[in-house]
């Protein structure tokens, strides 16, 4: 495992590790040799359990092995309260301790199994022992209690989580997409244009870049308004991206210029994608800038040539498809 995941994992399960740890403080070794080696198991199984959750390769794991740690665990407050005293022990609310990470890392079912563990903690030993000493008849009622807590408790933090990743999607969506359009937007395409290019490098492929800027847009708005200027940026979306591969990104710029990514494309199989994207719809004129990238240049100068190449077919009239030049002048 890689030693940056090891340390994220860590920093993960540092307050529940103290919080874990924080019962062998405070209760010393008890007298009698079976308290002692509950004691001394459910020090060791704390460890293993730790050690568990840092090292083992979740990714592609079903979501019950995530909950075995947390099983364990529950033996583990299950060894304390008896090398405790039992109920009297005040340990109960360990049980909190799985329900809570599960709520935070688990999914429902593996939730709902720590759930159960917790009322197990409080009536196996009265299943076992009996009702006397250490663990009266109050413990089912305890049990039923800490059970409908830790559900109460676990689904809520579940739900209150859903919604906080539900909510960073959509905010993380809404940050790399243009509203008017739903294209990748610059931020997203100045991120996937450096992955293309670092793929590009890796894989020794051919890569080439568009910039596209609509002809006569400025009096498609000053006519028809911003209304019309918007129906005329989505008409021209709607025609493009029928036109490309799977593997192909277009993308809004800015106003009414467009970005066009073409992977494993050369200069002059570009041309071709890029004519199909003029004659798209004739009411859509463009002029275009393609540039291919040379095999070692960073993004940035790609994307220059390809703008100077755009400016290029702009001052010949528009309607036109401009080469970049091989090198920057």
């Amino acid at each position: 495992m890689h030693r940056n995941d090891v340390s994220r994992r860590v920093r993960r399960l540092l307050p529940f590790a103290l919080a874990a740890l924080l019962p062998f403080v405070l209760i010393p070794l008890p007298g009698g040799s079976m308290r002692v080696t509950g004691w001394l198991l459910g020090a060791a199984l704390t460890l293993v359990v730790g050690a568990i959750c840092v090292f083992a390769p979740w990714k592609g794991m079903s979501d019950w092995w995530m909950a075995l740690p947390t099983l364990g665990y529950l033996g583990v407050v299950a060894l304390l309260r008896d090398a405790g005293g039992g109920n009297s022990g005040g340990l109960g609310p360990l049980v909190l301790l799985p329900v809570i990470w599960l709520a935070l890392h688990g999914t429902r079912r593996t939730l709902a199994v720590a759930i159960i563990g917790t009322g197990l903690v409080y009536w196996m030993p009265m299943i076992i022992y009996g009702t006397d000493g250490a663990y009266p008849a109050s413990g089912w009622r305890i049990g039923i209690l800490f059970a409908g807590l830790s559900a109460l408790l676990g689904f809520t933090v579940q739900n209150l989580h859903d919604l906080e990743r539900t909510q960073a999607r959509l905010l993380g969506s809404l940050a790399h997409t243009d509203a008017l359009t739903s294209l990748p937007n610059r931020r997203a395409w100045d991120t996937t244009m450096a992955a293309a290019v670092e793929l590009a490098v890796h894989q020794e492929n051919d890569l080439t870049v568009a910039l596209i800027d609509l002809d006569a847009f400025k009096v498609v708005n000053d006519t028809g308004g911003h209304h019309a200027g918007d129906e005329h940026l989505m008409r021209a979306t709607r025609a493009w991206l029928g036109q490309l591969r799977l593997d192909d990104t277009l993308a809004r710029l800015g106003g009414d210029e467009f970005g066009v990514l073409l992977p494993g494309c050369t200069n002059d199989a570009a041309q071709i994608v890029l004519r199909r994207m003029q004659s798209a719809d004739p009411d859509v004129r463009c002029s275009i800038g393609v540039a291919q990238w040379d095999g070692h240049e960073p993004a940035e100068q790609l994307l220059r040539r390809a703008d100077q190449a755009l400016y290029a077919a702009k001052q010949a009239g528009g309607d036109t498809i401009q080469r970049a030049a091989s090198a920057l002048v």
